[in-house]
């Protein structure tokens, strides 16, 4: 493990405070389960999978992200669904 200096609000460390007292965890616990489950939160974003393309060059990779990055939230919802009998 590495060691990572990170600056936090008052109110922030004051609740991370808090909830570590209640739930009788270290503070360095409750932060890292706390990012641990933001990474698999993000993993599972649209915009992070597209970044794993495996076959796409690093330039394609590059100019599929800034074209998506363009796109809202709108953009991205799921306006129709078909189904198909085969």
């Amino acid at each position: 493990m590495k060691t990572m200096s990170v600056k936090l609000d008052e109110k922030l460390i004051s609740e991370i405070k808090k909830i570590s007292s209640i739930f009788e965890i270290s503070y360095s616990d409750f932060i890292r389960q706390a990012v641990e489950k933001e990474i698999e939160e993000k993993k599972k974003d649209f915009m992070y999978r597209m970044s794993n393309v495996p076959y796409a060059s690093q330039e394609e990779e590059e100019e599929i992200m800034a074209e998506l990055s363009k796109l809202s939230d709108d953009d991205l919802q799921i306006t129709k669904t078909e189904s198909l009998k085969i």
